[in-house]
């Protein structure tokens, strides 16, 4: 509806003002023949946004039939409003950049080519030209300004859906590390306390008891944990609601996390060097996910063996190292990783700006990472 009308507002007005004309003046031809030259000057524009040259065409086509078959000097002012609005929609509306100009220049020519054919009273002067040229070029550029503001609009929405695609995956990207971290932590967490359970049932029920105790409250802590990272996708950004308000894990529960893998068999310990201070929201967040999951990539291709934990507090930085005994049997078990977690911590720690390296130091496999205290 909205192209319909403005195919047809600018005809329609058009042709109103030639429909006046042509009932007003004296000649040339009959009062019927004026009329139809008005219709046929002016419906020819409802086509301008569709196939603007051939409208251009179809009206320098009127006018020398009007000229070769009905002599005499011209009382109105069309078709020279239509040829001016067709020029201005050859500029807006061509396929080609050139068109637009053929356009203009055959209006110009066109109009020009009139004065001397008595298609006007009056002398012929340089002045004339200049009008005719003066207008002609009006509507041209001003078409072609306007065909450059849309231009530069349907970029503008372009790289605006582009964008938003950008952050959509952005988002997903994170949602999926933190799921990843949560998920693959807390299984491994319960997977060692049944085996555990599984192996005490008959000799020790007590215990066996206390490692399926501890492997329900880690399933209840994962899930609690998946819904809040899941309700805070959903919740509307200025509707900020409890799960969205809820504490994210930083560094100072680091000791819980040490606490819950000892609880599950692994013999980790932790050191804290310097004092904490004040630690950027998303940079404790990520610092307390790349120790969870180096501790879990631990529990999963290194089984029991003896680990580091080491938080060091620097003025500028901060530094994680979580290292464990390395043997060739260790290696072997991780041959069939997909090695998400490691590209996971290296994204966490580049996003504020930090680094991370992962490999095997002597007799240990280390991750080391560092973080910036001022992101960028």
């Amino acid at each position: 509806m909205p192209h319909l009308l403005t195919d047809l507002a600018p005809a329609g007005l058009l042709l109103v003002w030639a429909v006046i004309e042509a009932l007003a003046a004296a000649g040339p031809g009959s009062t019927g023949q004026r009329l139809l030259f008005a219709v046929a000057v002016t419906v020819p524009l409802v086509a301008r946004r569709r196939a603007p040259l051939a409208v251009v065409a179809v009206l320098v086509l009127v006018l020398w039939v009007r000229v070769q078959y009905l002599p005499g000097l011209e009382e109105s002012t069309f078709p020279f409003p239509s040829l001016l609005v067709a020029t201005y929609s050859a500029a807006v509306y061509a396929r080609v950049w050139w068109g637009a100009l053929l356009a203009g220049c055959t209006t110009v020519a066109v109009m020009i080519a009139a004065l001397p054919l008595g298609y006007y009273e009056g002398p012929i002067t340089v002045g004339q030209f200049f009008i005719l040229g003066f207008f002609v070029a009006g509507a041209g550029v001003g078409g072609w300004l306007v065909r450059l503001r849309m231009t530069q609009a349907t970029a503008a929405r372009s790289e605006s859906a582009q964008r938003a695609e950008e952050a959509v995956a952005v988002e997903r990207a994170r949602i999926a590390r933190e799921i990843h971290d949560v998920v693959a932590h807390s299984l491994s967490i319960v997977a060692v306390q049944a085996g555990a359970a599984e192996s005490l049932i008959e000799a020790d029920p007590d215990v066996a008891r206390a490692h399926i105790a501890a492997a329900r409250q880690t399933a209840r802590e994962a899930l609690a944990e998946m819904r809040h990272v899941l309700d805070v996708t959903r919740q509307d950004a200025s509707e900020p609601d409890a799960a969205e308000l809820a504490p994210q894990p930083t560094l100072e529960r680091v000791p819980e996390l040490v606490a819950e893998l000892r609880a599950a068999g692994l013999p980790v310990s932790l050191t804290v060097d310097g004092a904490r201070g004040d630690v950027p929201a998303g940079v404790d967040l990520a610092a307390y996910r790349i120790i969870q999951e180096a501790l879990t990539n631990v529990r999963r291709h290194a089984g029991t063996a003896s680990t580091e934990v080491r938080i060091g507090y620097d003025r500028e930085e901060i530094t994680i190292d979580v290292a464990n005994t390395y043997s060739s049997d260790a290696a072997g078990s991780g041959r069939d990783g997909t090695g998400r977690g490691l590209v996971g911590m290296r994204e966490r720690a580049r996003l504020y700006g930090g680094s991370l390296q992962a490999g095997v130091d002597g007799s240990r496999f280390a991750v080391r990472a560092r973080l910036p205290r001022v992101t960028a």
